[in-house]
């Protein structure tokens, strides 16, 4: 109940390239052909086009042990999407970037899952540049200094648990530099973990008990904020509720939140030709 599920990642890159560029009407969609995740995300942006009226002009299957990112990239520029989403494995993703801009076949908007973590300008250098990624969470920085933090957020009527986001911050940035294969950058996949640590000691705490069936239970009946955001779930389902996955942009050499609105830290840009 911690994580934005898979089909829910990119649905509000749509509304944020409509924001920004009211003409754009075609995607693209490249995908790995095995696991459920990849299947999943695409299945969420068909949606939202469908709602939106955008038109699919290429749906694109791969091999995630031999993506054959040379095709792959012929194939979106034959296609000349506004869109392009891309779903695979992160060292897909970063062999399909450097295929789309090296054939100059990259489109106005290109999203791929891997953009959301460091790792990807890490490998790509400046060629990182107007490519979009979701993120479950950023941290706090200039643009949004106590996001997350008691009093700082405008959610007073939601009670907050666990650290602020600049203690949580501090202690995961100890741990990246104490990991034992070297420094780790402070990513979304970091914090989430630490945060599934908080939301847990709050459910212990409500369920006086660590029975499986009584956390449930508490999980089931509990609404509060983190440094990492609301923790609400649906009784039922156990999927997150009340939450939006955040979506990034590379501009400048740092990540961007570019979506929802109301939480940006800046404007969605279309990249310059490389």
């Amino acid at each position: 109940g911690l994580l934005t599920p898979a089909d829910e990642y990119l649905t509000g890159l749509l509304p944020a390239v409509r924001q920004v560029s009211p003409a754009a009407a075609t995607l693209a969609i490249v995908r790995a052909a095995t696991g459920a995740f990849p299947a999943d995300v695409c299945s969420g942006v068909e949606r939202a086009a469908a709602a939106l009226d955008f038109r699919c002009v290429l749906r694109r299957e791969f091999d995630a042990r031999n993506p054959e990112a040379a095709n792959l990239a012929a194939a979106v520029r034959q296609a000349a999407p506004d869109i392009l989403v891309a779903v695979g494995r992160l060292e897909n993703d970063l062999l399909l970037a450097r295929r789309l801009i090296e054939t100059g076949a990259r489109p106005p908007f290109a999203a791929l899952v891997a953009a959301g973590v460091q790792r990807f300008q890490d490998e790509l250098g400046a060629a990182a540049e107007g490519f979009i990624g979701p993120s479950q969470w950023e941290p706090p920085g200039p643009a949004s200094e106590g996001v997350g933090d008691p009093g700082r957020d405008g959610d007073d009527a939601i009670p907050y648990f666990g650290p602020t986001a600049a203690a949580a911050l501090d202690e995961l940035r100890r741990a990246g530099e104490a990991a034992p294969a070297g420094p780790l950058p402070v990513d979304y996949p970091m914090a989430q973990a630490y945060a599934a640590g908080v939301a847990l000691e709050r459910c212990l705490q409500a369920a006086g008990t660590a029975a499986d069936a009584a956390l449930r239970e508490a999980a089931a009946g509990l609404d509060f904020r983190t440094f990492y955001g609301r923790f609400r779930i649906d009784p039922a389902t156990g999927r997150p509720a009340g939450r939006q996955m955040l979506l990034v942009q590379w501009q400048g050499g740092r990540k961007v939140v570019v979506w929802p609105p109301e939480t940006a830290s800046g404007r969605l840009r279309i990249p310059e030709p490389p």
